[in-house]
């Protein structure tokens, strides 16, 4: 601190630099940071995130130019997702990963685009465009800890459009954050219900998630895709507790599905099957019916057979899950 005219002990000018270069890059005013920088680098080039801070900047001064000549909005925001993974890749590259410089720069480039994506959404036309458009401006949301704000806007999307896996697990993931942790665990697995390869795990950041991917990694450890077992295991665990009340269109689905994968399951050897997903996603259309008649259409004959099916299937994973369940299919609920 300046006092009279004086530096206090404490006071370091080069992190007063540097915190004042990071407030630069997260201004966007990256030519000015890498003046900064460069400034700084030469009185001490071994400081603690100089380096770290330069490259940062330079990366995205030179694409200032870019970013300056395209229209504001749908084309802006794209462009600057598009060089967020370049740049998330190349930070990956030279340990900035974890660095105040990174985080300086993901928030001026997700608010940024998020801005640009409103801004594109008042504009566009199509719904289909409106779909992508609110799913990017969710992404940018998450990513910038606005868990309300991504409700809202993924909410909007899912109510007007359509659902997806992507979708669903990043609303899960904001409704976790807002502390609807009931709501956040069924639409977390019915997202991974619906398709697992969609499903960005670096976004999810959720403890219940967190945990189903440690649970997974000890009960599937040469698993091709951890995803594809979330569902099965977070069951298992109990860490998916929350049940939906499934409406006879929904019911009809899971069967055909069953249908549809059983009849690969049986039919193709022992190698593509163990090479595929289908076993995981099997598993899990017999688990929501499981819960289905147990909880909701209580029926003792089918719970036997979809027991008895699951053990068949993986004896490793249900048939201990079995003896320890406390819900005895032959007390009605």
């Amino acid at each position: 601190m300046d006092r009279n005219g004086q530096l206090t002990f404490s006071d370091d000018p080069l992190l007063e630099g540097v915190n004042a270069a990071y407030q630069l890059i997260e201004d966007g005013d990256f030519a000015s940071a890498v003046r900064k920088i460069d400034d700084l680098l030469s009185v001490n080039p071994e400081y603690p995130g100089l380096v770290e801070g330069y490259r940062t900047a330079k990366f995205w001064n030179n694409r200032r130019g870019e970013i300056a000549r395209l229209e504001r909005g749908k084309q802006t925001a794209d462009f600057l997702m598009t060089q967020w993974e370049t740049f998330r890749a190349y930070s990956q590259e030279k340990n900035l990963q974890n660095s105040s410089a990174f985080k300086s720069a993901m928030r001026y480039i997700f608010f940024t685009a998020s801005e640009n994506y409103k801004l594109a959404f008042k504009s566009q036309e199509s719904t289909a465009d409106n779909y992508d458009l609110l799913l990017n401006l969710g992404l940018c949301f998450i990513t910038l800890g606005e868990y309300r704000q991504t409700v809202e806007t993924l909410e909007y999307a899912r109510s007007s459009y359509r659902s997806s896996a992507r979708l669903l697990s990043l609303l899960a993931e904001a409704y976790y954050h807002t502390g609807e942790v009931p709501k956040s665990l069924l639409l977390f697995r019915e997202a991974f219900s619906i398709n697992p390869a969609e499903i960005e795990l670096g976004l999810l950041k959720a403890k219940p998630i967190q945990e189903v991917l440690m649970a997974v990694a000890e009960r599937k450890p040469s698993a091709a895709d951890p995803r594809e077992w979330v569902p099965v295991v977070g069951f298992i665990e109990d860490i998916f507790f929350v049940k939906r009340h499934l409406n006879m269109q929904q019911v009809e689905g899971i069967r055909r599905d069953i249908y549809t994968l059983e009849k690969s399951y049986q039919t193709q050897n022992r190698e593509r099957v163990e090479n595929s997903n289908i076993v995981p996603r099997l598993l899990n259309k017999y688990l929501w019916m499981l819960d289905y008649f147990e909880f909701q259409q209580y029926n003792f004959e089918s719970l036997s057979e979809i027991r008895t099916r699951l053990i068949q299937i993986d004896r490793g994973l249900f048939e201990e899950f079995f003896k320890k369940n406390r819900n005895d299919p032959k007390k009605p609920r």
